[in-house]
């Protein structure tokens, strides 16, 4: 480790001179620069100003107007031709490329070897970048070995990404793609759907996968339900139901059950053994040779059970990392439960903010992994307050919505404001727009925009918080807001709340100060639309300047709830409800399924 500071102050691996001998080039050969620009992007220069003039080289092309002239004075009208060095630095880059043309008979060769030479060393700059990264990583005292490997993981991946690619083919590689894809169109429309349906992971039971189509990749999908409604149970059935129709690999966080408890409902549920037989070790001959069946064929079957108790969301992120790299036919993930899920981030935040932090990383985490995760959790007491007992998405923990009649301006391809009308009454329909226009992230300095959003409306009881005149909101009672350092539900607020605004105050850089603000009045004003809007990677929004969160609804893709109309206590066999609350892929709806008490099967029931 001696030898690391020693190096440190070494000048960064670049080549200025390929630089400038680049440049040159199509200053003087500005027909050539198409072929530049899909192989050069501007970070892979090293000095700033060969940055600034591969910069406006670009956006002159994007004119058709790239010759020397127009490229002066534009610099010239905006004051950067200064600063680049002046007309001096343009003839003598120009000056630099003709000394090495001359001595090249092949121009073209030539360039592409220049390119290889700035390709390199910017790779190689890269790797010294996040190596160092990395390197601080490891110096960051109590910081888990767990976040250490999912941080230097991200910079790898960064890296990877950023590295340029080969993109050169032989003809003998061009020529056979060439004729499968002409064979392919022969059988296009025979095999694209039977393609695509063996793509699709499906969970086995008829009406849920006409509603979702399949377990999307990528997804969060929450499985809710009060204590023993068999959440954990429909789980490993649609676990078991995959394993039989493919060889795809399931991944079990168990953080309530061991993985003994797990291994005895999957056996109970292929062979159609009582459980409790099961665990008690009673079993007669032909049950006995049935479990020995089962057994063989759950053994071929890719499997994987953790039952390690008390673990971080920094644990399954870097073990999720992990098996999927060692094993790729891993395309489940299941988590029983979420409340169980420890954040280990700074004691300064409620279990709540904590439950938000963990779907957002779960998110993530299936986006990043191109797979479905199932995540079983428990809902709130409300539901035992009501007469209807039929859960709802407001009972969904950290669940909230926003009143339909507040402004946020999404920008259509007309440039006009959404209008969220014509709902239709108790029902959830969807809204997708082109960019979300004051969407920001908190304690960054550029507002971000996002493409191909959705919005959920549905009909919700609202309040008003108001701080001013100007800002005040409308949203449902459990949806959070920040409040100095913390997020508190909107239930809990009191008059004189303190309340966290964000002003914009420069509007060259964007950026954002927070300020401290009082509430005035808190009412409640009606049961009316309101919507569900999600913001991707980041766990809170501003909506008429004040600062709210993202919550769990939001987080996830599919939310599906376990109800029983009647608690028929002592049959064998129940008719549970299944309610589809939230479909980010489509339609939502509701279907019954028989459930096995003494096996835990699941099975579709005879309408279907």
């Amino acid at each position: 480790m001696k030898n690391f500071y020693k190096y440190t102050n070494l000048l960064l691996p670049q080549n200025y001179l390929a630089e400038e001998i680049l440049l040159g080039i199509i200053f003087i050969h500005p027909h050539i620069f198409y072929r530049i620009t899909s192989v050069i992007k501007t970070e892979y220069f090293y000095l700033e100003s060969h940055k600034i003039i591969y910069t406006y080289l670009l956006i002159i092309n994007q004119k058709n107007q790239l010759n020397i002239t127009e490229f002066l004075y534009t610099l010239a009208d905006i004051n950067i031709l200064y600063y680049i060095g002046g007309i001096t630095k343009i003839l003598d880059l120009m000056k630099q490329s003709q000394i090495f043309i001359i001595a090249s008979l092949n121009i073209n060769i030539y360039i592409k070897e220049i390119i290889k030479l700035i390709q390199y060393n910017y790779t190689k700059r890269l790797m010294i970048q996040y190596g160092y990264n990395i390197i601080k990583l490891a110096y960051i005292p109590k910081l888990s070995h767990h976040k250490i490997y999912n941080k230097a993981s991200y910079y790898l991946n960064i890296a990877e990404n950023k590295i340029p690619q080969n993109k050169i083919k032989t003809f003998q590689e061009l020529i056979s793609q060439f004729l499968l894809n002409i064979k392919s169109i022969d059988n296009k429309y025979q095999t694209n759907f039977q393609y695509q349906n063996n793509q699709l992971l499906k969970s086995g039971f008829l009406e849920l996968d006409k509603l979702i189509l399949g377990l999307p990749k990528g997804d969060l999908i929450i499985i809710a339900g009060r204590p023993s409604m068999g959440k954990t149970s429909l789980a490993i059935n649609i676990a078991y139901n995959i394993l039989q129709s493919k060889q795809d690999g399931i991944y079990i966080f168990s953080l309530e059950m061991s993985n003994k408890q797990i291994l005895n409902k999957f056996i109970s549920i292929a062979s159609n053994i009582p459980l409790k037989y099961i665990i008690i070790n009673s079993l007669n001959l032909r049950q006995w040779n049935n479990l020995i069946k089962t057994c063989y064929n759950l053994i071929n079957k890719q499997i994987y059970l953790d039952d390690s108790p008390n673990i971080s969301i920094d644990y399954i992120e870097y073990t999720s990392k992990l098996i999927k790299k060692n094993n790729n036919n891993i395309n489940l993930i299941i988590i029983d439960y979420l409340q169980l899920i420890q954040a280990n981030i700074s004691n300064k935040i409620n279990r709540t903010q904590e439950l938000s932090y963990i779907t957002r990383k779960l998110k993530l985490l299936a986006q990043y992994l191109h797979l479905p995760i199932i995540v079983l959790s428990q809902l709130n007491r409300n539901i035992e307050t009501r007469t209807n007992k039929q859960p709802i998405l407001s009972d969904l923990k950290e669940s909230g919505c926003i009143e339909f009649s507040i402004k946020i301006n999404l920008i259509t391809n007309i440039n006009n404001k959404i209008k969220l009308n014509n709902l239709i009454y108790n029902s959830i329909v969807t809204k997708k727009i082109k960019k979300i226009y004051n969407i920001a992230c908190l304690y960054e300095y550029n507002f971000k925009t996002f493409k191909s959003q959705k919005i959920y409306l549905s009909t919700k009881y609202n309040f008003l918080c108001k701080i001013d005149k100007r800002n005040q909101i409308l949203i449902t009672h459990n949806h959070k807001y920040i409040s100095n350092h913390t997020w508190k539900q909107n239930y809990l607020l009191l008059d004189n709340s303190c309340l966290n605004k964000n002003i914009l105050i420069n509007t060259s850089y964007r950026y954002n100060l927070i300020y401290r603000y009082y509430t005035q009045i808190i009412k409640f004003t009606n049961y009316n639309k309101s919507f569900d809007l999600n913001t991707q990677n980041y766990f809170h929004f501003i909506c008429n300047n004040i600062i709210l969160h993202n919550s769990i609804e939001q987080d996830s893709d599919i939310i599906m709830m376990i109800y029983e109309k009647d608690n028929n206590y002592y049959n064998k066999k129940k008719v549970l409800d299944i309610t589809l609350c939230k479909n980010r892929n489509g339609k939502i709806g509701s279907f019954k399924l028989v459930f096995s008490t003494e096996t835990t099967l699941f099975e579709n029931t005879n309408d279907n």
